[in-house]
């Protein structure tokens, strides 16, 4: 009944989020995480897009203390930044990726769609102890619990990555509600064909049509100029 997904683009900086939390607290939680992300990053390196991605937790948690309402919300957040490159001062520029939950950063190059991100989720933890397979977690009851997520603790370990951008690569950011209905195949299909525009629309209206069991939110990117 409500979309608790929110996202945010600039020129530099890409922005997906997915809220937790009874009431509006999700909603809430996602859209004040993504809107902090936006203002205080100062798009210097990866070390900025982090401090960012802290604040926007300090946010939430601040917020929540403040309403009983909200007790309780928190956010999933990923993001994806243009940063100056090794050595700054107009170097090659690079990508910036942080993540926190289990929204997700795909790249599709010519060797095929690779997830960036690890999810912070109780399968994902037991697929990489290798209790579960990636088949199993995609169907277990228990896929939706987050072992990090933003709005949780004070000092939340914040995964972070730097890439080399490479022209004709594209990036995916997306909430759970995508992947939880298309597999990575499909996901690559879709996400290689068209505009950016098209892949985007395309990618979200499949994962609805499979049964959109969850809101689907979807940004792609794509790296236009570059070696």
């Amino acid at each position: 009944d409500v979309n608790q997904d929110d996202l945010a683009v600039t020129d530099h900086l890409f922005v997906v989020a997915d809220g937790m939390g009874g009431h509006r607290g999700g909603e809430v939680a996602s859209t004040l995480a993504t809107s902090v992300v936006v203002e205080d990053f100062d798009g210097t390196d990866r070390a900025a897009l982090v401090h960012a991605v802290r604040q926007a937790n300090r946010a939430v948690l601040e917020r929540a203390a403040a309403d009983t309402d909200l007790s309780g919300m928190g956010t999933t957040l990923c993001a994806l930044a243009v940063v100056d490159g090794p050595g700054g001062q107009g170097g090659p520029e690079a990508l910036a990726v942080v993540n926190i939950g289990d929204s997700r950063v795909y790249r599709l190059d010519a060797g095929g769609l690779i997830q960036v991100s690890d999810d912070h989720s109780l399968v994902a933890d037991l697929v990489r102890a290798g209790e579960l397979s990636a088949e199993e977690a995609a169907v277990h009851p228990q896929r939706n619990i987050l072992t990090r997520a933003l709005g949780i603790e004070v000092d939340p370990t914040i995964d972070s990555w730097e890439v080399s951008p490479a022209r004709g690569d594209r990036f995916l950011l997306c909430s759970d509600g995508l992947f939880n209905e298309l597999g990575d195949m499909r996901i690559a299909e879709l996400l290689g064909d068209g505009s950016v525009h098209e892949a985007a629309s395309r990618l979200v209206a499949e994962a609805l049509d499979e049964g959109g069991h969850d809101n689907v939110s979807v940004l792609v990117v794509e790296v236009v100029n570059g070696p």
